[in-house]
């Protein structure tokens, strides 16, 4: 039902050019050509940077492609109906087959119509109307006659700047968290190498001595689990937490996704890990990622290498520095998919300062990742409340007030 006061309108007749797709073949990158828009390049803002680039004479053939700023791209393929809106330094700029180019007409505001494709209701009606199972795909056809309800102008206006209040909130958010992140790697870099020393508390001095050279094998007990046949069902179900490799993704593991019996486990390789220890996922998707575990009683698998580490070291210290040391461990590794084994591990080769020393490193480490966490859990608040604001405004659900000034702008 259309709020009143709204009306609904194809896409196509809220449009001033006919919505088009772009450049069938745009051959092979040209430095000084034009640049043109995939479907990959299409969501948020354009990185004008990573565009590629077409010859002059094959962009002229496709002139009723060409981009002008605030024209909207839709994704027709693949991840479809992603959007993006045309900046300025972009004008001129060409598209490709897999990308249409929606130029709103005067009578509607293109942030709004931005916003609206965006919209729960009007993405699920573009993925009915779409075709294919694996690779999804909506034609020119069907998407002139998506219908959108739309309010009066002024209405649309202010509804798009209220939705990109949130918009820069968000932008903000990301780009403090990138800068945090990127201060944390240099700090990672600076204090794990012992080219930066912090203050002991005890001497209020910088920490001196030289690091001891040794061995991941000599710093912690290590093992691995294993996986109960499949076959018989009394194994799993139970109430022992099972890890697997792709939780390590977590960093810190609190939860896992399947629960074994003990019947499972003394009847399997699947070992008991001490809450604290260190896990390294060997193989499979997540090899290299280090992890922490912080569930009582949890067992892994065969894919996952514990790490109970020694009380003459600091896990935590342990947990940063093998992070940094994996990345390194995964480029000795042949293969398009890189595996890891126990003797490869435990052998690395890694300098440890004293243990107050090495607390004192992962205590200013731990505090960096708090203030990134302080920060991704703003941001997931920022994107829940517009999202949310988004299902009550596009839909006419909650009304917004407009005064005189912005009905005569």
């Amino acid at each position: 039902m259309v709020p009143e006061g709204w009306k609904e309108e194809t896409l196509q007749e809220i449009t001033k050019e006919k919505i088009s797709y772009g450049i069938v073949q745009a051959g092979p990158h040209v430095d000084d050509g034009v640049p043109y828009i995939k479907s990959s390049d299409v969501g948020g803002d354009i990185d004008v940077n990573r565009l590629q680039k077409t010859a002059v004479e094959i962009h002229q053939k496709y002139r009723r492609s060409a981009v002008h700023p605030d024209d909207i791209v839709f994704s027709l393929r693949g991840n479809i109906a992603r959007t993006s809106i045309v900046p300025a330094e972009l004008a001129e700029a060409n598209l490709t087959q897999g990308t249409a180019r929606i130029s709103v007409n005067a009578l509607n505001d293109t942030k709004f119509v931005y916003y609206k494709l965006a919209s729960s209701p009007i993405l699920n009606r573009i993925n009915a109307l779409s075709k294919g199972s694996t690779f999804k795909e909506i034609s020119l056809e069907e998407l002139r006659k998506v219908k959108l309800p739309l309010p009066p102008l002024p209405e649309q206006r202010k509804i798009a700047k209220i939705l990109a209040t949130w918009d820069k909130a968000i932008a903000t958010t990301e780009k403090l968290i990138a800068a945090s992140q990127q201060q944390k790697k240099a700090l990672m870099q600076q204090l794990l190498s012992g080219k930066k020393r912090l203050t002991s508390p005890e001497t209020g001095q910088p920490f001196e001595g030289e690091w001891e050279n040794t061995l991941v094998s000599t710093t912690a007990k290590c093992f691995s689990g294993g996986t109960p046949s499949r076959t018989n069902d009394e194994y799993y179900g139970g109430t022992i937490p099972w890890i697997t490799s792709g939780k390590l993704n977590d960093r810190f593991v609190e939860s896992v996704n399947e629960y074994i019996t003990e019947s499972g486990v003394s009847n399997s390789s699947a070992k008991y890990v001490a809450q604290g220890a260190l896990l390294i996922a060997m193989y499979g998707a997540t090899a290299g990622k280090v992890a922490i575990n912080r569930m009582q009683s949890a067992t892994i698998n065969q894919a996952v290498l514990a790490l109970e580490v020694k009380e003459a070291h600091s896990n935590l210290f342990l947990f940063y520095l093998l992070e940094k040391e994996m990345e390194k461990a995964l480029t000795l590794v042949q293969g398009g998919q890189p595996n890891l084994n126990a003797a490869i591990i435990k052998g690395i080769k890694i300098k440890l300062p004293r243990l107050d020393e090495q607390q004192k490193i992962a205590a200013v480490l731990t505090a960096a990742d708090k203030e990134i966490e302080v920060q991704q859990a703003k941001l997931a608040h920022l994107k829940q409340e517009k999202k949310a604001l988004m299902q009550q405004l596009l839909t006419g659900k909650r009304r917004v007030t407009i005064d005189e000034m912005e009905i005569s702008s």
